[in-house]
């Protein structure tokens, strides 16, 4: 397998895969709507389009051997523009792998456990049977937990959180836990797909914690890069939904991109985000190769680098 396509090439996880896929001598051919916004864009073929241009979603597909696809809307308006993006988008570019007899690896989200979470949730829950039906069987979907590292400035905040001294827990009846995994070894899941001896099936991500991880564990793991104390604090859910919808309501009054997505509140109080259902590694032997320590080390020095930390 030598020639691998890819949606979502701009993103945070998109860049670090494409990233890797030329490191590890694959041809590379990419769908974006402005190629200027691909960092690697010299070194790739690139078509531009969207998930909404057919022609361009063929162009992409034809003579590839796989399509790993993780276009998508995190943030969107509105529950039609989910429905659009990720679950029409993602099957008009399953119907063009299946058209070029391509391997079509879909990025999903571990939060489709759990559809009624959120507008965001149901739409990767719906865009996986969407896929499953337009690849012909020819596809795995993984469902990728929370992902970090260099290049992400959604887990910013945290990072700002922690190094001053203090951290966020939500106050769950139960201590939260979940699965975090460090953004190379995402990309690395992805790549294994491509090739896998396995089809037609969904599978969760893991990280190199099988029961997963409290919140108070990450965040003693980020201080320990930091070399502070922190004091950990616990904020019910109530008032982190006044929080989110006052700031979805100003971004809403301005005109602004949501930064904070409808539903977000249910997905952050839920108890249990542990990748332990239909394991990919347990199937293909897919393995993460990057402790957590060393991923925050990682990513620490990154926002160091840019002059964010």
């Amino acid at each position: 397998m030598k020639r691998i396509a890819v949606t979502g090439g701009t993103g945070f996880i998109g860049a670090a895969l494409i990233d890797q896929l030329l490191c590890e001598g694959f041809e590379v051919r990419a769908l974006a709507r402005d190629a200027r916004k691909l960092k690697r864009a010299g070194d790739i073929a690139v078509i531009e389009g969207d998930l909404e241009n057919v022609a361009a979603l063929d162009a992409l597909a034809k003579g590839a051997d796989a399509l790993l696809h993780l276009a998508g809307e995190t943030h969107a308006r509105t529950e039609q523009d989910y429905a659009r993006i990720n679950v029409a988008g993602a099957e008009r570019a399953a119907a063009a792998a299946a058209k070029a007899g391509a391997r079509f690896v879909h990025t999903s989200s571990l939060s489709a456990r759990q559809p009624g979470a959120s507008p965001y949730a149901q739409s990767k829950f719906e865009s996986e049977k969407a896929v499953a039906k337009a690849s012909g069987g020819n596809f795995l979907a993984l469902r990728l937990p929370a992902i970090y590292g260099p290049g992400d400035l959604v887990t910013l905040p945290y990072f700002k959180l922690l190094k001053s001294g203090f951290n966020f827990e939500p106050a769950t009846a139960t201590p939260a836990k979940a699965t975090i995994l460090f953004v190379e070894d995402a990309a690395g899941a992805l790549i294994a797909a491509a090739s896998a001896g396995a089809t037609g099936a969904v599978y969760e991500v893991e990280d190199d914690a099988p029961e997963g991880r409290y919140w108070s564990d990450i965040g003693e793991t980020l201080s320990e890069i930091y070399g502070n104390t922190v004091t950990a604090f616990r904020i019910p859910k109530p008032a982190v939904a006044l929080l989110h919808e006052g700031v979805r309501a100003a971004e809403s009054i301005f005109g602004k991109t949501p930064s904070i997505r409808q539903g977000q509140v249910n997905e952050l109080f839920h108890p249990d985000w542990v990748a332990r259902e239909n394991l990919f590694g347990r199937a293909t032997g897919w393995r993460p190769k990057t402790p957590l320590r060393e991923g925050f080390a990682k990513t620490v020095r990154w926002y160091q680098e840019q002059g964010l930390l």
